[in-house]
């Protein structure tokens, strides 16, 4: 290397090291607009307990992608306008332990997001759909508004994410508030006392309560899981624990036992997987 090319590389390299770093978003204590999305939990900076507020407007600076899905919201295909989760999660000052996120939304409706479950399924931040954002939702087609925020995972980033048994609850609308845990704190309770031995029958159930019924039913005593359903984890395990079979019916059929019924089917669950879910219910009845 002559001398000129070697002071030219210095030169390259004094300006890369004084760029500026990317800017972390700025936390707001006021929501400035219902299209702000609120954070809580584990982040540095924050009192515990405390919310703060990021703006759509700081959302939007970062990297977009558009895809185009079918059937995601309404029938036919839509295209999407949409920032990686983890994306967002990389402009936060998440403390170190913070292997998790919770998605709450306006119908008390809750999703669980690990790390590792993020790392492999790629999930994302609805922005827009067909180019419009939450003040025209809900979109043509829809009868029920969607906004602030969508998250959702497709096979367009993570070819296997149709395969996944609880697909749809990884898919929330009406996301308006994410907090940030530590996965092992938080969810302790289901992991100690009768609960801390497991066996890998349980286990099955146990991450299947997490992963989809979690999001309606909640254990109050430890405040895990949404209040969509009203109906908290005690009440459902007296009828998985005296009547399975009634269980099972209503998991897959609930409007055969209640035509009333709101809850989602899940017509899919095998009576393996349901038996699980029991087996994880009657240990809870123990706790």
């Amino acid at each position: 290397m002559n001398l000129k090319m070697f002071f030219i590389g210095v030169a390259f390299l004094a300006v890369l090291s004084s760029a500026p770093a990317l800017r972390a978003f700025e936390l707001h204590a006021e929501r400035s607009s219902p299209f702000d999305l609120a954070v809580t939990g584990r982040l540095e900076g924050v009192p515990a307990g405390e919310t703060r507020f990021l703006r759509r407007a700081d959302l939007e600076q970062l990297p977009t992608r558009v895809l185009t899905l079918k059937g995601e919201f309404v029938p036919g295909e839509q295209e999407v306008t949409v920032v990686m989760l983890n994306d967002v999660l990389e402009k936060l000052p998440r403390m170190a332990d913070a292997d998790a996120l919770i998605a709450n939304c306006t119908d008390k409706y809750a999703s669980i997001y690990t790390n590792k479950f993020m790392a492999e399924y790629k999930p994302f931040l609805v922005l827009a759909i067909n180019g419009k954002g939450p003040e025209t939702w809900p979109p043509e087609g829809l009868t029920f508004n969607p906004g602030p925020f969508v998250i959702s995972i497709a096979k367009h980033l993570a070819p296997n994410a149709p395969e996944l048994l609880d697909a749809v609850n990884k898919r929330p609308w009406g996301v308006d508030t994410l907090e940030f845990i530590n996965y092992a704190e938080r969810f302790d309770p289901w992991y100690s006392g009768a609960l801390k031995e497991a066996s890998p029958f349980l286990a099955e159930g146990r991450d299947i309560w997490v992963n989809s019924c979690f999001s309606c039913h909640n254990a109050a005593q430890h405040e895990l899981g949404g209040t969509k359903a009203m109906r908290p984890i005690q009440i459902l395990a007296m009828h998985a624990a005296f009547n399975p079979e009634y269980f099972k019916t209503y998991v897959r059929e609930p409007k055969k036992i209640n035509p009333m019924a709101t809850m989602e089917a899940y017509p899919n669950y095998t009576d393996k997987q349901l038996d699980a879910v029991i087996a994880f219910l009657k240990a809870t009845m123990a706790q």
